[in-house]
Parts: structure tokens; sequence; C-alpha cells
């Protein structure tokens, strides 16, 4: 299975947003969540001095690049607060489209994932 990696934006709590459908789009500088699109993949929250912890799944079932002007109109979608280290810059943003979320108890992400860059890893379920 695959695992997405959402940092906490101080007191904006993504991840929880994420997999209680208040926060329906995840957004990345780059497109790196490319190989994901159309699966089911596992909500990683991470922070700093953070474990990454699973706490629920999305299905990822759309993504898009939008310029910083679109960005500012779905910040709604986005939660991201205007100056946040995460806010769009004159590049604009990946957006993916989060689907049919579903919160779990929380669970430390198993030892055997295999990361793929800042964005996401790779692991398997016993």
């Amino acid at each position: 299975m695959y695992g997405i990696f959402v940092n906490d934006d101080g007191p904006v709590k993504y991840a929880e947003a994420i997999v209680t459908g208040r926060k329906p789009v995840e957004t990345r500088s780059r497109n790196m969540l490319k190989r994901l699109y159309g699966q089911r993949v596992a909500i990683i929250q991470t922070g700093k001095n953070k474990a990454p912890t699973i706490i629920g799944y999305a299905t990822i079932t759309a993504a898009f690049h939008y310029p910083k002007e679109y960005m500012d109109n779905i910040r709604y979608h986005t939660l991201i607060p205007a100056g946040s280290k995460y806010d769009s810059d004159s590049r604009g943003k990946w957006c993916y489209w989060m689907s049919w979320p579903e919160a779990c108890k929380p669970y430390s992400l198993p030892g055997n994932a295999v990361r793929h860059g800042r964005s996401y890893c790779e692991f398997q379920i016993d």
C-alpha cells in the first residue's frame, strides 16, 4: 500500500482535516504523487519531532496544476492560511483531490516502509 506524508502547519492539522473530509484538496509544489492517481492511500500525519502515524485513508481521484491566482480562490478546499509556508508561490501548486476519506485508529507507520522522497512511501500491511 502507498501512503502520503501530510505535515501539520502549526495549529492546522492537515492530515486530520483530510480524513474527516474537511480538506478535500492536498497540495504539492511539484507533481510528486502522479503515480498514485486513482489509488486508495494511507494518510500519514507527520511533523517536526513526530513519528509518522497513519490516521486514515482516502482515494486520490484527480490531480491538476493550478496557478497562484486560482489557488487563492480555492483556499477553503486546501485550508492553507495566506502567508503559510505551504501557501502557493508564483508557480502555483499541484492539487490532488481526495475522495472517500476515512479515519482510523492511529497506528505507527510499519517498519517495512520504503520512502519515495518526502511525499509518499510504500509499505506492506500484515
